[in-house]
């Protein structure tokens, strides 16, 4: 299993090149993307096709991780002729979107299913979603090997208790969790610390823990930093092209 960093950015970034939350994770034949925040369409094609895309799963509604489903709904009805990935989100996800773009059913070339707390398979994978504190139906994901065998990925979306992983992750497991407020002080906005992200990873057994979705103010080098000083696995930060082997 191969997971590619898309988009890595939270809600908004002065740095250029750098797209908000995506995540593109290919096994076997099947590929899936996490996440589709603002700019992350285009830059997808970078690594891949999204005619090769066989699902798209949204953690939860904050325009970050899912406004580029605009795009990507364009492109499958008028350039692929109405045939697209699977798309699994919140309850609400395809009416506000189509209140937004003043269409009811604007995400309708889009077949798919409501997220609630399950495990179901897509092709090659399985995907295990379970809900997280943040803003009211949030999710984060586990994606492992169809067979059930082997380690897996652990996405957490936006999560505000680093507790509500533990459910998700199995010894020898990658964790790419988010870390907004690096290094600290976290100020209860809804998010997590390095130090907590580390400290679900360590609960957890996982092997590989990737720090991501980092506030502008916050030093990236600091949040790494103190991540490792917890967690006794591999510790990387988030960026747009980074290809880490799961497992």
């Amino acid at each position: 299993m191969r997971l590619t960093v898309v988009g890595c950015a939270p809600a908004y970034t002065r740095r250029a090149g750098r797209s908000s939350s995506c995540y593109l994770v290919e096994h076997g034949s099947t590929t899936v993307v996490l996440d589709l925040g603002q700019g992350s369409f285009s830059e997808l094609w970078r690594y891949s096709s999204f005619a090769e895309v066989s699902a798209v799963a949204i953690s939860h509604m904050h325009a970050d991780h899912n406004v580029d489903l605009i795009p990507l709904r364009h492109w499958v009805r008028y350039t692929n002729r109405g045939y697209g990935p699977a798309l699994y989100g919140p309850r609400e996800l395809r009416r506000r979107l189509g209140e937004y773009q003043d269409h009811p059913d604007f995400l309708s070339d889009l077949a798919g299913e409501v997220l609630e707390p399950r495990t179901f398979a897509v092709g090659d994978v399985l995907i295990e979603a379970a809900r997280v504190t943040h803003i009211p139906d949030s999710f984060a994901f586990r994606i492992s090997a169809a067979t059930g065998q082997g380690p897996g990925l652990v996405y957490s979306g936006d999560c505000a208790i680093a507790d509500d992983l533990a459910p998700l992750i199995r010894s020898g497991d990658t964790v790419l969790s988010e870390a907004a407020f690096g290094a600290g002080p976290g100020d209860g906005g809804g998010h997590l610390t390095a130090v907590q992200a580390a400290g679900a990873a360590v609960r957890g057994g996982a092997e590989q823990l990737i720090l991501t979705h980092i506030l502008d103010g916050r030093r990236e080098a600091d949040a790494r930093a103190a991540a490792e000083a917890d967690f006794g696995g591999s510790v990387r930060l988030a960026e747009p092209g980074l290809q880490v082997e799961v497992g």
